[in-house]
């Protein structure tokens, strides 16, 4: 009995010993993870590496919410934007600036909403973020005053429509901010279903769009012409990085773009948190097309930027033509993005949709394709490679399939049932600083629909001509175009963002308040009531399911319309340095460079910083001399 006691005793002991240990254990554990999130490399005064990337362009606007003629904006604006949530590379959903969101149903005021609540981050001049500037930003893109083509996404917020045509306020507007870190949406009657946890899932996925990031009324209504006429002061970062400096080239000069570390981003408690602790990179440095040095030597051709690529000077490619395409390890990423052709319908030529379809079926797209190449693919819809269809991950352009094909023959008998067979016009297309990829598909182009009988010139717009070009997507240019040819760039998910800005109403422009009967059309003029009613039953209905249906059915008479024609869908392609890791891509091929490290970069600065003091002292001496 004593022995079995004592056993007992013994065993116990060990129990409760194991215990102690494991609890001991999982303190070190914990007190390691904590102690490795406030960790730094970074010695002294020193604020971490400087990773030159190669670009090709600024972009013609730092407004998020505006349209962009590049494809390649996006490659900038993951720099300097937040938003609240993203869509991550496998495609899923996650928290980006709020950390929780959800559907609610208002006992009081008999409304179903949703709210979003954020997470502590700031302004690059160390303002914090607040739920105001989302909603300050969201209000701009529903202003009657305003141009967006993503308006249409915030439809299903309760009077949403009504303010953008100048019906209504602002302030009647369902979307508040609750507090400084608290959003609430209120959405249409009879939106939601009884399926709220899907239509919040559904606003949270539309709001991942760079277009909804935050901005600040401050800057925005204060500055002229803040997004265009670029003065670094006005363009306040949310995101990672900010704009230190740039320079879009000239006599003697290099065409550049310099980001550095929002010190501000997700860095609570300044006083204690290491400077990298959101952020490891300390600069970004966008190296751009068509850059001269001082001596007269071509620094920045894509030629170039590749071959600096694969000497080790350059650690991240993100822009290729076809000539480089093949110059380096390339992976790729549907850019959510096509190049497209709008014809203008006010154009007797074009007033028939039969003559739009048969110049779109004549041509072949795979031929395009070959021409753009970059991973290019020949367009099989007006709706891109890599929008959702009903569910995270599905494919909209698998379900709809390939509604181009080439027939030539079918085109010419279109054109005769049309009594169209000849006719002049011209393609007006945008030009690259580089590449004239632009203007050998509109030469291509040109030359299939000259062998349908037609006169084509091809004319170029410079890609810098932000405002001219702006003014033909508006609409407000007083020289109309015939055939405009640009990118275009929206970077949704959503199916709905491609197709309903086609529909009267739905455009996203702008609103003339002194005549309550005009309201801006799609800059193509397009007007059809068919469409028009497809597109108002497919903003208000919440199922997915039943919405996919109805987008799949205009994008069939869009197609069979023709007002404009995808030629072909883009790639986001880009090649890592091995000395580059950590660089993450978000859905849409943006990178991620927050955690991204360098190897040897302190190396790699001391060069960088010697290659700067010998291009100043040789400015310097230059300008002695003169």
């Amino acid at each position: 009995m004593i022995v079995d006691k004592f056993c007992a005793n013994v065993f116990f002991l060990e129990v409760e010993m194991r215990k102690v240990l494991c609890l001991l254990l999982i303190s070190c554990m914990l007190l390691g993870t904590l102690v490795a999130c406030n960790r730094t490399t970074l010695e002294g005064e020193e604020k971490g590496a400087m990773i030159k990337m190669g670009v090709a362009t600024l972009p013609n606007t730092f407004d998020p919410s505006a349209y962009s003629v590049d494809a390649d904006t996006s490659k900038v604006y993951s720099l300097v934007y937040s938003t609240l949530t993203a869509i991550n590379g496998e495609g899923e959903l996650e928290g980006y600036v709020a950390d929780e969101w959800g559907y609610f149903y208002d006992d009081i005021y008999l409304e179903d909403k949703m709210y979003f609540t954020l997470e502590e981050t700031g302004w690059s001049d160390g303002r914090a973020l607040s739920a105001d500037d989302f909603v300050y930003a969201w209000k701009r893109i529903l202003s009657p005053d305003n141009n967006s083509p993503y308006a249409a996404l915030l439809y299903c917020i309760k009077n949403a429509k009504n303010v953008k045509n100048g019906d209504m306020t602002s302030d009647d507007l369902g979307l508040v901010a609750a507090d400084d870190k608290r959003i609430e949406v209120t959405f249409e009657d009879g939106y939601v279903n009884k399926n709220g946890d899907e239509v919040a899932a559904q606003f949270a996925e539309a709001v991942a769009n760079v277009a909804f990031a935050p901005l600040r009324e401050d800057k925005v209504e204060n500055a002229e012409e803040w997004s265009t006429k670029v003065n670094v002061s006005d363009i306040l970062s949310c995101g990672p990085f900010f704009l230190r400096s740039y320079n879009v080239g000239g006599k003697d000069s290099e065409r550049y773009m310099e980001f550095e570390r929002n010190k501000h981003f997700f860095r609570n408690d300044e006083e204690n948190d290491i400077l990298d602790k959101a952020v490891v990179p300390h600069k970004i440095i966008c190296e751009l097309n068509g850059s001269v040095n001082a001596n007269g030597e071509e620094v920045g051709s894509l030629e170039q930027l590749a071959a600096d690529y694969k000497a080790g000077n350059v650690y991240y490619l993100a822009e290729f033509n076809p000539n480089t395409y093949g110059s380096a390890s390339v992976s790729s990423k549907d850019a959510l993005a096509s190049y497209v052709y709008y014809f203008n319908t006010e154009n007797k030529l074009f007033e028939s949709k039969e003559v739009r379809k048969a110049l779109s079926m004549a041509i072949d797209r795979n031929e395009i394709a070959k021409i753009v190449g970059c991973g290019a693919t020949a367009a099989t819809g007006f709706v891109p490679n890599g929008v959702f269809n009903t569910t995270s991950g599905s494919s909209f352009r698998s379900k709809g399939g390939n509604l181009y094909k080439t027939d030539v023959e079918g085109a010419k008998a279109l054109l005769k049932q049309a009594k169209v067979t000849s006719g002049s016009f011209t393609i007006s297309y945008v030009e690259e600083k580089e590449s004239g990829v632009n203007k050998a598909v509109a030469e291509y182009v040109a030359s299939v629909w000259s062998g349908l009988g037609f006169d084509v010139k091809v004319k170029g717009e410079a890609q810098d001509n932000a405002y001219y070009l702006q003014s033909l997507i508006y609409g407000t240019s007083n020289k109309p175009f015939d055939v405009l040819a640009m990118d275009l760039s929206l970077s949704s998910t959503n199916a709905l963002a491609y197709l309903a800005p086609f529909a009267s109403g739905f455009s996203g422009g702008s609103v003339d308040i002194r005549d309550e009967a005009f309201v801006d059309a799609h800059l193509t003029h397009y007007n059809s009531e068919e469409y028009n009613t497809l597109a108002e039953q497919a903003v208000y209905t919440s199922d997915r399911n039943k919405k996919a249906e109805l987008l799949h059915k205009l994008e069939n008479l869009l197609v069979e319309d023709s007002p404009a024609i995808a030629l072909v869908f883009y790639k986001n392609s880009y090649a890592v340095s091995s000395k580059l890791s950590d660089v993450e891509h978000y859905y849409n091929g943006a990178p991620n460079f927050n955690k991204a490290e360098l190897e040897g970069w302190r190396d790699i600065n001391k060069k960088i910083e010697q290659e700067e003091e010998a291009k100043n002292a040789a400015a310097q001496q230059q300008a002695q001399g003169e």
